[in-house]
């Protein structure tokens, strides 16, 4: 295992809190196998990409605990004013929020283990990334960069309200009802998408979901064939489908059997747009930030990972 220093971005919040009360033994744990290693807690949202950013300067490891969402604000703090900080920096997670959802994509257990076989194993690849311009609610103009995936609709709003609640259920069961209790309200809306300078969408639909990982919602397949270092994007679009058709495919979903469904069509591409009337929730890595229109655009290789 190499001697260079690390620097742990902790969200004490994730996990519903039992991060806090957990870190503690894992930082020994750490510093028992002789891994050199600094660390900051964030305090609440956007800390974890300013401490990034901060640690970036004295390190060129960085090592994000928490949830998708503690990962996707470390991965931000990778960039400023869209270039790499560091190029030569890289990144490992130790997963420990709700979801879970990129660890999934990378097959790779949750724990202590788990992060020290990957540590000892020292295999670092580059894989894509993806970057993200929308709008707030009050019309101004945003970007972000994200490693797993993206939704424009359904998920969006599903979210939204997942987030707002407890998720001492766990992951899926929480993202589960959450989902079913937003279907049952939802209303399709007329989105348009261009791929790559492209027209694929111009109608009433339910969702459009943009896959760099496999995984959503604390276990859905969402987008089976992504991969994380082939130069694309893999994008779900889920058509015009009524209330009831959604709900009775639900469960195809967790093991990507929900591209066989007549009304969802898989498209791979660089670069998307979308608009849509009226606007539409914006979800990224599990967090809602913003709604329509949204420009992806995908950086190949854009960060080097532990794996």
């Amino acid at each position: 295992m190499n001697n260079n220093p690390w620097f742990a971005v902790v969200n004490p919040a994730s996990a519903n809190g039992q991060t806090r009360r957990i870190w503690p033994k894992i930082y020994k744990s750490l510093l028992d196998q002789g891994i050199n290693l600094g660390f900051a807690y964030t305090t609440g949202p956007g800390d974890a990409t300013t401490l990034t950013r901060q640690a970036l300067q004295n390190y060129a490891q960085i090592l994000s605990v928490g949830g998708d969402g503690t990962l996707n604000e470390v991965v931000n703090g990778f960039f400023a004013d869209q270039k790499l900080i560091n190029p030569e920096a890289s990144l490992a997670v130790l997963s420990h929020g709700t979801g879970g959802d990129f660890q999934r994509t990378l097959n790779q257990k949750r724990g202590l283990p788990s992060l020290l076989e990957v540590l000892q194993r020292e295999k670092i690849i580059p894989i894509d990334c993806g970057l993200v311009q929308y709008e707030d609610a009050s019309g101004q103009l945003y970007t972000r960069y994200f490693l797993n995936a993206a939704d424009v609709g359904l998920g969006g709003v599903a979210v939204s309200q997942i987030n707002q609640r407890s998720k001492f259920l766990g992951g899926k069961l929480s993202f589960l009802l959450g989902g079913i209790l937003t279907i049952l309200t939802y209303e399709n809306k007329n989105m348009k998408c261009v791929i790559d300078g492209k027209v694929v969408v111009n109608g009433p639909t339910n969702s459009i979901w943009i896959g760099n990982g496999r995984f959503v919602g604390g276990g859905m397949m969402i987008a089976p064939h992504a991969e994380l270092d082939d130069g694309l994007f893999n994008i779900i679009v889920l058509g015009d489908l009524p209330i009831f058709k959604v709900l009775r495919h639900l469960p195809k979903i967790y093991q990507g059997h929900h591209l066989e469904v007549p009304g969802v069509t898989v498209y791979r591409g660089k670069e998307i747009s979308i608009i849509s009337n009226p606007s539409a929730y914006l979800e990224l890595d599990g967090e809602h930030l913003g709604f329509t229109p949204a420009h992806f655009s995908l950086i190949p290789q854009g960060i080097r990972l532990w794996t």
